[in-house]
């Protein structure tokens, strides 16, 4: 195909079908990646579903990661890194333009145009303005993926790394941790398991990266405009003290000029960079996800410590603190990232539930994380509370939300289940009766959301098995909104983000 006819095909597509076909081909050049690296050691079946796993940031490994060559673990790495750092990057740009008025049916060369074109600045972006959160997307990730590192690097016990090298071991735990893949090249983090500091930094990872870059943007605004303050008063001192030196003596001491210098220095940068510091969120939908992330990691905690204290394959044999470290630890990864400390073929059933349960309600809807979304739950729950008192309108924190938000909410959660469903039937009647239906369903929904966990089904599928796997967990990372807007070219809500009705909150 010519390159002008290139040019005008992708100029035509929606920016859905765009970021369909760029995931589906970072999938396929990745398995190439991966079976080329292990020179045929694993089919290319296993490498597709390597492949897909790791760019849909979800961990489900159908082969043991610890078996695989070092460069096929570098090549994991940067597949992570580039689908976590993908998805944010739609995410927010389409989350950003949808509050500003850009339809996300738009088309891809219009979507573009709306992003990098100078105009009014009350209805459009900024010129630059999307390489700006862009580049502050990149910087918080990098940023906070080596901290994580170096904390690991610092902290775990001798050994852990097993054969690999120890920085390799913390950098690879980092980035999965941060972009919630939930793969680990030691399969999992067993040995982190009376490690209590090890897991909370993990968990970190794993809960920024999963609230959304808007929250995190929107909290480092709130911090420099703190440092800002204190750096502003400490030059204000400096200057006083100085005038009273100089009315006094007439001289002004050296060791005063340098601070004062050096906070005024200080704080214009602060000030510059917080005005270019772009892509946050609102303040609702900020604390909706905080309050929301709060509200199920207590859940899932306090079940499982209660439900797996007396499991003696589980939480029993711990100490107090490990317990209560690992409860947390499997309470925030169930929601996202997948890690496991230990095997949930032992968990007990009602444990099983509430991790699936927190694995279909996912995370932030601008992060890496999976599920309807804990903005789509939050939604639903208002809309209910609206069926039963018809005559209020939907309200989170006191503010009216938008009817387009309530509408994508409800399709959201009714296309999600509706696929689940078709799928969980194709699934039991490709097994043939093989595994438990508890077992399949619990492996769909992991999958779906991007989560990773297993109840040790996945060495255990079959080849046309994984195709279904991998293309639930696809679907379930780019979205079944997303999908359907690809599909159909048109998002089935009309004169998205143009009425302001209430509150507009991302959802999905």
């Amino acid at each position: 195909m010519p390159l002008s006819r290139l040019r005008r095909f992708f100029r035509t597509m929606s920016f859905a079908r765009v970021v369909c076909l760029g995931f589906l081909s970072a999938i396929l050049l990745g398995s190439v990646a991966i079976y080329t690296s292990e020179t045929g050691s694993i089919s290319y079946i296993d490498s597709f579903y390597l492949s897909a796993s790791a760019i849909c940031v979800t961990g489900l490994a159908p082969v043991a990661i610890s078996t695989l060559e070092p460069g096929t673990h570098w090549i994991l790495l940067f597949l992570i890194q580039l689908g976590g750092l993908g998805i944010i990057s739609f995410t927010v740009i389409i989350g950003f333009l949808i509050i500003k008025g850009i339809s996300r049916n738009t088309k891809f060369n219009a979507f573009v145009t709306a992003a990098i074109d100078t105009k009014d600045e009350t209805e459009s972006m900024k010129s630059n303005e999307v390489n700006r959160i862009l580049l502050s997307i990149v910087n918080i990730s990098f940023v906070l993926e080596i901290l994580g590192a170096i904390g690991l690097f610092l902290h775990m016990p001798e050994g852990t790394e097993g054969p690999n090298e120890r920085w390799f071991y913390s950098l690879f735990t980092a980035v999965s941790a941060f972009n919630n893949a939930g793969f680990s090249i030691t399969d999992d983090l067993s040995a982190l398991r009376h490690e209590p500091f090890c897991l909370y930094i993990v968990s970190g990872l794993v809960i920024l990266g999963g609230i959304g870059f808007p929250v995190i943007i929107l909290l480092e605004k709130f911090l420099l405009t703190l440092l800002f303050r204190i750096v502003d008063k400490i030059e204000v001192v400096t200057e006083t003290v100085m005038l009273q030196q100089a009315v006094r003596t007439g001289k002004i001491s050296k060791f005063l000029y340098l601070p004062t210098q050096f906070s005024a220095h200080l704080e214009n940068r602060i000030e510059r960079y917080n005005m270019h510091l772009r892509g946050e969120t609102t303040r609702i939908q900020s604390r909706l996800l905080v309050y929301g992330s709060l509200v199920l990691v207590l859940f899932g905690a306090f079940g499982i410590y209660f439900l797996e204290r007396g499991n003696p394959h589980s939480l029993h044999p711990l100490d107090f603190w490990d317990r209560v470290a690992n409860a947390i630890f499997i309470s925030v990864c169930s929601r996202t990232a997948g890690f496991a400390t230990m095997d949930f073929g032992n968990l007990s059933d009602a444990s099983v539930i509430i991790i699936t349960v927190l694995m279909f309600i996912g995370g932030g809807p601008q992060g890496t994380a999976g599920g309807i979304k804990i903005t789509t739950f939050v939604l639903l729950l208002a809309y209910l509370k609206n069926v039963i008192q018809p005559s209020k309108p939907v309200m989170v924190f006191g503010e009216i939300v938008s009817k387009n938000s309530v509408a994508i909410a409800i399709r959201v959660y009714f296309l999600a289940t509706l696929a689940l469903a078709a799928t969980f039937i194709l699934l039991g009647i490709v097994d043939q009766n093989q595994h438990s239906l508890h077992v399949i369903f619990f492996e769909m929904i992991s999958s779906f959301s991007t989560v990773g966990y297993s109840l040790n089904l996945t060495p255990q599928l079959g080849d046309f098995e994984k195709l279904i796997y991998a293309f639930v967990m696809f679907v379930g990372r780019v979205g079944i909104f997303t999908i359907l807007i690809a599909a159909t070219g048109h998002s089935g809500v009309p004169k998205m983000g143009t009425t302001d009705d209430g509150v507009k909150i991302q959802v999905g």
